[in-house]
């Protein structure tokens, strides 16, 4: 799998780094740390997120020198610092030479999804990802430990409704529960309307994992805070419309309401996205 993470190098975008890192060594895959530094900043190769000390923290790697370790885990890790007036266009141009499968990156409820959205960096970015979105809150503890890198994710909240159906985020919830090894927990199923507007959905049987259905009338981004705040739910996740996945999300959209206002990490899936596995 390809992961990629921009980040903006802030304190409080640290939480989103830690969850790529670990979702990169469950899943064996390939891990891209991007800044994108204008002329105006600073910030450079040394400021970017200590990718081997951090597993040495965790217990992974025998300190920030074994390589040997990193090899080991299966994880191959890139780091980029690009300078430039176009933070936007240098994203775009290595996610078209470079598609990712997963895009990890920290929200801010109080300036915006990204910080980068200030330099219009969000839009195009998203249409040139179209791949599933984890948006991980600044400054809150997500669903990993940091200190030992452990997962901490036992409440799953998945909307459905019949437009966009929710079996892509179904799908998701189902590979993550398998690539992150999680033993238990509960996943619930929330619909807000009534019975006649309920969509049909094939329950996923998960070992260790028990599923329950709610309906709610109400408010759609309302609902989903409350049920996300009174079930204590560590992740939620939502099915977006077409493949452009956190385009749909940036554009004002029930999605975008709720990863605004849920405290927790909110998993975007595209529609008509692929498995994170392909």
């Amino acid at each position: 799998m390809r992961i990629f993470h921009p980040t903006d190098l802030h304190h409080g975008s640290s939480t989103a780094f830690l969850h790529a890192l670990r979702l990169a060594v469950d899943t064996r895959s390939r891990l891209t740390i991007m800044h994108v530094a204008t002329d105006s900043e600073a910030g450079g190769w040394s400021e970017l997120p200590g990718v081997r000390s951090t597993l040495a923290r965790w217990g992974m790697v025998k300190d920030a020198a074994d390589m040997e370790g990193l090899e080991r885990l299966g994880v191959s890790v890139r780091k980029l610092v690009v300078e430039g007036r176009d933070p936007a266009g240098a994203c775009v141009e290595h996610l078209e030479e470079h598609p990712a499968d997963l895009v990890v990156l920290a929200t801010h409820q109080a300036e915006g999804l990204l910080r980068w959205v200030k330099r219009q960096v969000a839009i195009p970015l998203a249409r040139a990802a179209g791949a599933p979105a984890l948006f991980v809150p600044y400054d809150r503890p997500g669903f990993l430990d940091r200190a030992s890198g452990r997962w901490k994710l036992r409440r799953m909240l998945v909307p459905v409704a019949m437009e966009p159906h929710p079996r892509a985020a179904l799908a998701m919830v189902v590979e993550l529960v398998s690539a992150l090894q999680l033993a238990e927990g509960i996943i619930t199923l929330l619909h807000v309307g009534d019975a006649t507007t309920a969509p049909y959905v094939e329950v996923p049987e998960i070992p260790g994992w028990k599923v329950e259905q709610i309906t709610r009338a109400g408010d759609v981004v309302g609902t989903i805070t409350h049920l996300a705040e009174a079930t204590g739910a560590e992740l939620l996740v939502m099915t977006t419309k077409g493949r452009e996945g956190f385009l749909d999300v940036l554009r004002g959209t029930d999605t975008e309401k709720v990863v605004r206002a849920v405290a927790c990490p909110v998993l975007a899936v595209p529609a008509q996205g692929r498995p994170i596995s392909a």
